[in-house]
């Protein structure tokens, strides 16, 4: 059991970001538990049974992150297969289920995620991470001071409007038989 177990189960986007953000913050201390338990963890306003089970998440995630060589970029698999899956489920609902509510939010965001792919070049990903990215990015951005120009907020909220909607129909499809959670 993890502190973002409710929010893997309810809001999937919202679970990739806030893992986007834990992978980093165990960067920026250096995965060091000591450092994470200062700044995160002490001041939680919670019994010490529950900063103990965080502590213990945290530190599972420090040693896997470490195990799977992500000390400097990249996701822990487990994140890298629900951006998998959303990949997926978005191939499945413009394309074959073709959602119209999908399609008509995809289509306002397309142009957007068009353009951030061309700048990747090569390096271009996916839809789904490709608005992750662009999510992440300008949450940061917003965490840092720095001003997000209206177009870009536009973008942003047409790329969080279309992941909305992905993530409902992943928890959809995750309470169908035989379908488990990761």
């Amino acid at each position: 059991m993890g502190p973002l177990d409710d929010k893997k189960r309810e809001n999937i986007a919202g679970y990739v970001i806030s893992m986007w953000h834990v992978e980093d913050l165990m960067r920026a201390n250096s995965f060091d538990l000591r450092k994470v338990e200062e700044l995160l963890i002490a001041p939680m306003d919670a019994d010490e049974r529950s900063k103990e089970e965080v502590r213990e998440w945290y530190a599972d995630i420090i040693h896997r992150m470490k195990e799977e060589g992500l000390e400097r970029q990249g996701h822990l698999s487990e994140v890298e297969e629900v951006m998998n899956e959303l990949e997926f489920l978005h191939r499945s609902m413009a394309e074959v289920l073709k959602d119209k509510d999908y399609d008509e939010l995809y289509t306002a965001a397309k142009p957007a995620i068009a353009a951030l792919q061309q700048q990747a070049g090569e390096d271009a990903e996916g839809p789904i991470t490709t608005c992750f990215t662009a999510i992440y990015g300008v949450m940061l951005l917003r965490a840092q001071g720095k001003d997000v120009s209206a177009s870009t907020q536009g973008a942003e909220n047409q790329m969080r409007r279309m992941l909305e909607h992905l993530s409902y129909h992943y928890k959809l499809m995750r309470k169908l038989p035989g379908v488990s959670m990761n």
